[in-house]
């Protein structure tokens, strides 16, 4: 979607962002007052559509929200560059949100998370050039179609990514998954007078798991084996433990590789989710009983001496029902 020109354009600034609003003329079969889900445009009774674009704004830090709509205007694209270089740590963009112009997040060096919806397809190249994203989370409206796959591609840092699909019935089925780091390197083979490129990490092969644009959770599940041999413990026990936590699509033959390698791993991954705060993921070892108690003690321990109360209690409880301790006698 290109800026708009004419005399019908207009420019507002609204918490830091300036916008360009616009009118287009519909057909009379068109003029009814009705919100079409595929464009997210708003249809007046004279015929004319309403659009705004996010065109630049001043150094937003913190949370960024872009809103649905501006004067009654949807909010349809972001423009080239209109959040470049800007120190805003998170950006959710509006499900009315169908694209974003080239390099429109260059050099934002401090955006950690982007959370938008299945509407937004299309980016610009180098829309994330000097960026370091680390979390995406989506949400699914009308299938499982979405612009992950070029946004994994433009991203060699490995990032976690939470989809949420929206069924009719009102149910959500949730999916979290790692794409590992990956990264080339050009090596010089002199006697043979050429450049061989190697490649490093398994994030190269997971971003190949995807089909027309969704994401094949079983070629993604089928690369564990992989990854095994080239990824640390962190990124294995994250890519495990939240594929068994948030089971979509996870077939039975993946589901037992994912407990295994959790079972011999729990040192590791108890200490990571005590940190983190994650209370979920430690219900989860609890009720799949994956604790061995030396695991859990230091979890207990972690949990202690960091203060991180909830944990501590959730931690204790679970000790006393997976390893509960004699009773003393006493000879009388």
């Amino acid at each position: 979607m290109n800026r708009p020109e004419g005399k019908d354009r207009k420019e507002i600034t609204v918490n830091g962002i300036t916008y360009t609003l616009w009118t287009e003329e519909r057909q009379p079969e068109c003029s009814c007052a009705v919100e079409y889900m595929d464009e997210r445009a708003f249809f007046a009774e004279n015929g004319q559509c309403f659009y705004a674009q996010a065109v630049s704004c001043e150094d937003v830090e913190g949370e960024v929200v872009i809103p649905e709509e501006v004067e009654g205007h949807s909010v349809m694209s972001l423009a080239p560059y209109a959040f470049s270089a800007k120190r805003m740590e998170s950006l959710i963009l509006p499900v009315t949100l169908r694209e974003a112009g080239r390099y429109v997040f260059y050099r934002s060096f401090r955006l950690k998370k982007l959370c938008f919806s299945d509407t937004f397809t299309d980016i610009g190249a180098g829309a994330f050039t000097g960026c370091r994203l680390e979390e995406i989370e989506i949400d699914f409206y009308q299938g499982e179609q979405s612009c992950l796959k070029f946004i994994v591609d433009e991203i060699r840092y490995a990032l976690w990514v939470t989809l949420r699909y929206h069924r009719s019935d009102g149910r959500i089925d949730t999916a979290k998954v790692v794409f590992p780091e990956h990264y080339e390197e050009a090596v010089e083979n002199t006697p043979a007078r050429i450049v061989e490129t190697h490649y490093h990490g398994a994030g190269g092969y997971y971003r190949q798991t995807f089909y027309n644009k969704k994401l094949n959770f079983k070629e993604y599940d089928s690369l564990f084996p992989l990854a095994l041999a080239q990824e640390n413990e962190e990124i294995l026990t994250d890519i495990a433990a939240y594929r068994l936590l948030f089971p979509y699509c996870l077939e039975k033959k993946a589901e037992d590789k994912y407990l295994g390698y959790l079972a011999g791993h729990m040192d590791w991954a108890g200490r990571a989710s005590v940190k983190r705060e994650n209370l979920d993921m430690l219900r989860f070892f609890g009720e799949r009983r994956l604790w061995e108690k030396e695991a859990l003690n230091r979890a207990i321990e972690i949990a202690s001496g960091e203060k991180k109360l909830e944990a501590l209690a959730l931690l204790m409880e679970q000790k006393r029902n997976l390893f509960p301790g004699r009773r003393k006698t006493f000879d009388l």
